[in-house]
């Protein structure tokens, strides 16, 4: 699921590559224990991981020539490295939807 949550320009980092910026939401995996490490290893090294009222959520600023093609890249390590991740949710961000990322309602 893709939920777009504003319209941030890409950050252009050279080459055809530039940074996009997303959070992918995770079942199956518990960022606070091993899975972090595992995560880090599989090249998610871009995200901060965020466990919060059940949710495991990576904020990711990836390195690549197309929004679809980070996401993908994001998805893959994550469900590939922790057995029985999912990636159930996807949102792009902005500056402003990360200032609201860790709050409570």
């Amino acid at each position: 699921m893709l939920v777009e949550a504003g319209s941030q320009a890409p950050v252009p980092v050279g080459g055809n590559d530039m940074v996009h910026s997303f959070v992918v939401v995770v079942e199956g995996a518990d960022f606070v224990g091993p899975d972090a490490d595992v995560l880090y290893e599989a090249g998610c090294d871009d995200a901060l991981l965020i466990s919060e009222r059940g949710l495991q959520k990576a904020i990711f600023d990836r390195e690549a020539p197309s929004f679809a093609g980070a996401v993908k890249s994001a998805i893959s390590a994550v469900e590939t490295s922790i057995a029985g991740a999912r990636v159930v949710a996807v949102e792009r961000t902005t500056a402003t939807s990360l200032g609201t990322c860790g709050e409570h309602s």
